[in-house]
């Protein structure tokens, strides 16, 4: 505790702040090589702090008016339990004690925010509907909200894999050499990667070569190993779909904004595991 905790002595927070952990290395200074907290094991969870009593939980109140619990996939854990629901994820409903419960308010401006449950569980269902692959879903799910947000029928042609898939590849290699790795399990992985895959040049510049055929053997490989486990990346989707509160319907610009960067999601998490299929 002396090494790994630094008091809070002044500041405006100091009466409910006794002090914070020093988390420079990655790692808390608490956590035993069997992933056991020593605080909660001697003193039990009502010792912890807040942020450990409540990650990866998290609840608050949507567009709908509804108080939404769910589970941040940033925990290990939690990709645990979606990787052992074959069967996808089950949500469930139970009405709320009368001192929980708020009166929905909406905003000007807002013509969609009526209507989030409803679209909120279209979306849900186009992500678990297995008779088309994930990331046709996903595509079905945009051609719907490009409608709601422009108002008309949206165009959407599919690109030319051979022009789409290095811009793909090389945008999402740029931002793996920008994550924060310093003193992580995590920071071996771009250079594994950029050695595996025959990638060359530096991250933050335009010059960076990606060995296509690399990656579509490595591509084969994910499939054949990991084929008939699909619906973790499905499970993955929709929690996350879930968890941030999506669709955005407090206006047009931003549910289609929020589409977007749901699709870049989904599309750097199906880039990192092709990537990790080494030879």
């Amino acid at each position: 505790m002396d090494h790994g905790l630094r008091r809070i002595r002044k500041g405006p927070l100091t009466d409910i702040h006794f002090g914070e952990f020093d988390m420079d290395s990655g790692v808390c200074p608490l956590l035993r090589e069997d992933c056991l907290c020593d605080l909660q094991v001697e003193k039990g969870p009502e010792a912890l702090p807040a942020v450990c009593q409540t990650f990866p939980r998290t609840k608050s109140y949507a567009a709908s008016g509804y108080l939404e619990r769910s589970l941040s996939p940033a925990c290990e854990g939690v990709l645990e339990l979606l990787w052992n629901l074959p069967d996808g994820i089950e949500f469930r409903a139970d009405p709320l004690p009368k001192a929980e419960r708020k009166a929905l308010s909406l905003r000007d401006g807002q013509p969609l925010a009526v209507f989030f449950p409803h679209i909120r569980e279209w979306c849900v269902d186009m992500l678990q509907d297995r008779r088309y692959p994930l990331g046709k879903r996903i595509l079905l799910m945009g051609l719907a909200l490009r409608e709601l947000a422009e108002g008309g029928a949206p165009d959407l042609p599919e690109a030319e894999e051979s022009a789409a898939l290095p811009m793909m590849l090389s945008n999402h290699f740029r931002t793996l050499m920008q994550l924060q790795t310093t003193g992580t399990e995590f920071a071996s992985v771009p250079g594994d990667i950029s050695r595996g895959r025959g990638i060359t040049g530096k991250a933050g510049t335009s010059r960076v070569t990606i060995s296509l055929e690399r990656y579509q053997a490595a591509r084969a490989r994910y499939e054949e190993n990991f084929g008939d486990r699909e619906y973790f990346m499905e499970n993955l989707m929709t929690a996350l779909f879930f968890h941030l509160h999506l669709p955005m319907l407090s206006g047009r610009e931003e549910l289609w904004k929020g589409y977007v960067n749901f699709c870049n999601l989904y599309s750097f998490y199906r880039f990192m595991a092709v990537m990790s299929c080494r030879e």
